[in-house]
């Protein structure tokens, strides 16, 4: 395992990160784990990335959000995909330059879980200070954090910070804020937890051309202050425990309803048309996996798309027994967890995985995996549940760990190494009664509801859901109770 990993977030820096490459290609940072995250740039900043990183004989990973989502965005993108034993970010300026970047690397090692250069330290060398007007909305803005208390730093926002690795993916998994205000909801998490953090006086020099509006993103990290103090007075619904039963002992009888119920209820029939209708004019697949097949629903849908060979895969070996007894020829099933596949790498063309990922502690894990088994330019396709605001019992009773906003999802799969990532909300229409159910008075009605079955309800109630289905496919709307995904594997 590498020891260090420096993840630089970029966006807009054509004009500048050659140099910054040269900088770390002269440094003792030449030997770390470098992990450039582009933040949906529209200057070329990744082409001139490649190119000095080719002129300095440098290894890096280059990772690309598909549009611009934010410095929270990329940084947290670049840290799931570290794999080093300490975890840094640093800004693509480098205000804070190698030496400074080193001390907050060896804090960690020296015992600390978290290591945080901070420019308000008393033996900091500012060897070029800010303007007096950014200084003292600095300054303002750090009164706002500690009346809201969410910190007694005296400087959360620079950029360059360290973790050892699990503390890492504890403060990063879960972040919520996007761009510029994201150290605040780490540090106070990491505050929350009890974590050791460590202040170190830095070197640092103010570049120009920063990217941070002062009216704009000001108002914008003041609100999400304010939503991260509330948030943090607030239980999380998500910390839900670990290691979920995986061998359900499905019954016969259990099964076929499941069975009938995959292949008729709208809920999951408007997953698999999505599939259907991102792969209809693909070319035939020579090998075609669905990771998490249940009763093979979708086996179907891939045998049907004409796909040479289809496999399945699951944790329940009764249920696969019983699956493989309707399997069509060319199909098969095999027992797996996802973040090991019984396959050579480079050997599936189209692989699905709906309503997965979201079971397991390690997403980025299992996507690395099924990056592994995909061709070069293999299609992945993935389904998952939206908005933590919509968890509920019955999340708890089906072994989820996590529900995703669209920007999330695109994060996690960007930092597995997958490219053309494209996402969309669906189930729009069932929002308003999600939030009505979750979030109102009208959620007492449903509290003790069964959660381990979907109903079927009647004929005419599941018809009216095929229609409206079939309508959100149509409309795309910028909502839905579910994602799904289609991106390319790297290559």
């Amino acid at each position: 395992m590498t020891a260090w990993s420096l993840v630089v977030p970029m966006y807009q820096e054509a004009g500048r990160i050659a140099m910054t490459v040269g900088t770390l290609a002269t440094s003792p940072l030449a030997a770390a784990e470098l992990i450039f995250v582009d933040d949906g740039s529209t200057d070329g900043t990744v082409e001139v990335l490649r190119a000095a990183l080719a002129a300095y004989g440098l290894s890096a990973l280059v990772l690309r959000l598909p549009r611009n989502l934010g410095k929270g965005a990329a940084v947290r993108t670049g840290v799931l995909a570290a794999s080093g034993e300490v975890v840094a970010f640093v800004d693509a300026d480098l205000s804070s330059p190698p030496g400074a970047v080193i001390e907050v690397f060896r804090a960690v090692e020296a015992g600390a879980q978290v290591a945080i250069g901070s420019r308000g330290h008393a033996t900091s060398d500012l060897v070029v200070r800010q303007p007096g007007s950014r200084e003292a909305a600095g300054k303002s803005f750090n009164r706002l954090l500690r009346r809201l208390g969410l910190t007694d730093l005296p400087d959360t926002q620079c950029g360059l910070k360290a973790f050892d690795r699990a503390s890492a993916r504890t403060l990063f998994e879960p972040l919520q804020t996007r761009r510029f205000a994201f150290d605040v909801e780490v540090l106070a998490r990491a505050r929350r937890l009890g974590l050791d953090v460590r202040v170190l006086p830095t070197r640092w020099a103010h570049v120009e051309q920063s990217r941070v509006a002062p009216v704009r993103d000001g108002a914008r990290m003041a609100a999400d202050a304010v939503r991260i103090a509330y948030a943090a007075r607030r239980p999380d619904p998500l910390a839900a425990p670990a290691g979920t039963s995986v061998d359900s002992g499905m019954s016969v009888d259990r099964f076929d309803v499941m069975h009938r119920v995959e292949r008729e209820h709208w809920w999951f029939s408007a997953k698999r048309a999505l599939v259907v209708e991102a792969l209809r004019d693909l070319p035939t697949a020579r090998l075609a996996v669905d990771v998490g097949c249940g009763t093979g629903a979708v086996l179907d849908e891939l045998a049907a798309l004409g796909h040479r060979r289809v496999l399945g895969t699951d944790l329940d070996p009764h249920a696969l027994r019983l699956t493989a007894t309707r399997l069509r020829a060319g199909v098969s099933v095999a027992r797996a967890v996802a973040e090991a596949l019984p396959l050579p790498t480079a050997s599936v063309d189209v692989l699905t995985s709906l309503d997965v990922v979201e079971h397991l502690d390690d997403d980025v894990r299992a996507l690395r995996e099924y990056a592994r088994v995909l061709r070069p330019g293999g299609r992945l396709l993935l389904a998952v549940p939206a908005y933590t605001w919509a968890w509920s019992d019955h999340d708890v009773e089906l072994g989820h760990r996590r529900r995703y906003v669209r920007a999330q999802l695109e994060e996690v799969v960007t930092a597995a190494g997958f490219v053309q990532v494209e996402a969309r909300y669906f189930h729009s229409w069932l929002v308003p009664l999600a939030f009505a159910l979750r979030k109102t008075p009208l959620q007492a009605l449903v509290k003790d509801a069964p959660a381990e079955s979907v109903s079927m309800g009647g004929p005419a109630q599941n018809a009216l859901g095929h229609r409206l289905a079939a309508a959100d496919r149509r409309l795309s709307l910028p909502f839905g109770l579910s994602l799904f995904l289609t991106a390319r594997a790297p290559g």
